[in-house]
């Protein structure tokens, strides 16, 4: 089975969580392969603009019931194993504060902040090994920064801060094999960059920015594969673009921006194929400043298909591979200036359908992470 691109024992899934294409015809339900199920997971938007969690299982949208469904809900992460849908996030409650949690099989379990309940709390990315459930991310302290650390089973572990200088560390991959348990992220402060790396069984890696070390650098993507450690994102260079990218075993592996070289591009996702084939999911900025979804391949660009037509912006926010299927999971702007989630399968967009008809900020629906898996 692979989830996000990554066949091992232990699934393993992220956040934050892409092809190249041909025109369309923009269809709003897959045609579910035989033998395999499609998952994108996010958060879709209802008539009262209340974010609404869930996902779609071959286009077909499954609600997730948070602790009060007058407030509003996200689902961050995916996992599929032993038959049961793992989804996780955050949902506010009445105080405001966001409470984190997961549903397996649509059944939410919070996780408490060890801060107190009035603190915010995030999962930004899950693990499921066995028996075992990781979700890791941030909680806030009593006075408001960003503290990073996992639950594992529902007990929470805290990460150490590592550096002085971070005021936030940011928490937004995972990954778990069957002896390491893998964090990443990046710092945060007012008066130094933010640098990316990540805990192995809570020792701090840092990665290096190889442009500039006073320039920001940030990992989105985390996957684990025998002895190799693969840490996507993106780093600031001298002139503050955003330069592609991914760490493999510390060292830098750098993805241009095939439009503008002078523009800046992102990797918001990672994925191995079974035969070792690296899809970095993402987009970059094309020479008229237009986002263009696509992805690279061996460090290759290509481009997703414009899902309407309009040359305007697209998103790729999560990718996952399979034995027969790439999937790029995202957004894309119509000629009204609407972002709808769907997915890039194979290289045909799919509109995941709102189930409410409503509208948010712009935004139909969010997809935030995807799965291919066996029947």
């Amino acid at each position: 089975m692979t989830v996000s691109g990554v066949q091992r024992i232990c699934l393993f899934i992220l956040t934050l969580s892409v092809l190249a294409f041909t025109a369309c015809s923009n269809p709003s339900v897959f045609d579910a392969d035989e033998g395999e199920c499609t998952y994108a997971a996010g958060y879709a938007a209802d008539r009262s603009d209340i974010w609404i969690p869930g996902y779609w299982k071959n286009g077909v949208w499954y609600e997730l019931k948070n602790t009060n469904s007058a407030f509003d809900g996200y689902v961050r992460a995916l996992a599929v194993s032993g038959g049961s849908v793992y989804a996780a996030g955050y949902a506010n409650d009445r105080s405001g504060a966001s409470v984190a949690g997961y549903w397996k099989d649509g059944v939410w379990t919070g996780l408490a902040n060890p801060y107190g309940a009035g603190c915010n709390a995030f999962v930004t990315s899950l693990a499921v090994c066995g028996s075992d459930v990781y979700a890791a991310g941030d909680v806030s302290d009593l006075s408001g920064l960003c503290v990073p650390g996992y639950w594992k089973n529902g007990r929470w572990t805290q990460l150490a801060v590592p550096s002085e200088q971070a005021e936030s560390v940011y928490v937004t991959a995972a990954a778990v094999t069957d002896t390491d348990i893998y964090i990443a992220g990046y710092t945060g402060s007012r008066s130094s960059a933010c640098t990316a790396g990540y805990w192995k069984n809570g020792v701090w890696s840092n990665l290096a920015n190889v442009y500039d070390s006073a320039r920001n650098a940030y990992i989105t993507s985390l996957v684990v594969r025998g002895a190799d450690v693969y840490a996507a994102g993106s780093a600031s260079d001298g002139e503050g673009v955003c330069v592609p990218g991914y760490w493999k075993n510390g060292v830098w592996v750098e993805l241009g921006n095939v439009y503008d070289g002078e523009k800046s591009a992102y990797v918001t996702s990672f994925a191995l194929a079974a035969g070792g084939a690296e899809y970095a999911g993402g987009y970059a900025l094309n020479g008229e400043g237009t986002c263009t979804a696509g992805y690279w391949k061996n460090g290759v660009w290509a481009e997703l298909s414009d899902p309407y037509a309009t040359g305007r912006n697209a998103y790729v926010t999560s990718i996952a591979v399979s034995d027969s299927a790439v999937l790029a999971g995202g957004v894309a702007e119509n000629a009204l200036g609407v972002y709808s989630a769907g997915c890039w399968k194979n290289g045909q967009w799919f509109e995941l359908p709102n189930a409410y008809s409503g509208a948010r900020s712009g935004y139909t629906a969010h997809v935030n992470a995807v799965a291919v898996t066996a029947q």
